[in-house]
């Protein structure tokens, strides 16, 4: 009984593993790729890698667009100032201003962070069709290369 389920469990495993490799296989695309690919797959990740970069670094200004704007349009006249009125309304308008290009900036860094994300989600995609090349290479020589 014991030997029966135990080959119940190894058919089992072995029909999983053969399931696996075959939707591998046909995951694989159907072109053999080039010097030119490679290029592009690097492009892709240089890209996307900086793209997020920005794209942070512009929300980051954003941000302290934003702090500054709240702080100026807060700010009230000064003591010594001889119409108080105008004091207030120029800060309230500068605060605005910084306000405005602050949510410019926030959502021109999240736009420029989503374009940066599509390059390495592409990127990482076309990276999983490399196969592994080990023993003699398709040179002639000895060794272990990634190819596309």
């Amino acid at each position: 009984m014991k030997a029966l389920q135990v080959l119940g469990l190894l058919l089992f495993f072995v029909t999983g593993i053969y399931a696996q490799t075959d939707s591998l296989k046909a995951e694989k695309p159907a072109h053999t790729f080039t010097h030119r690919d490679t290029v592009y797959l690097e492009k892709l990740n240089t890209s996307g890698n900086l793209m997020i970069a920005g794209g942070v670094g512009l929300c980051g200004v954003g941000a302290y667009l934003i702090y500054e704007g709240v702080k100026t349009y807060n700010t009230p006249a000064a003591p010594n100032s001889t119409d108080p009125a105008s004091d207030v309304q120029r800060n309230q308008k500068q605060g605005t201003l910084y306000l405005a290009f602050g949510g410019i900036s926030i959502a021109g860094g999240i736009v420029l962070g989503a374009f940066g994300v599509r390059n390495k989600l592409d990127f990482k995609t076309r990276k999983r069709w490399m196969e592994l090349q080990s023993g003699v290479l398709d040179s002639g020589a000895l060794g272990l290369a990634l190819n596309f």
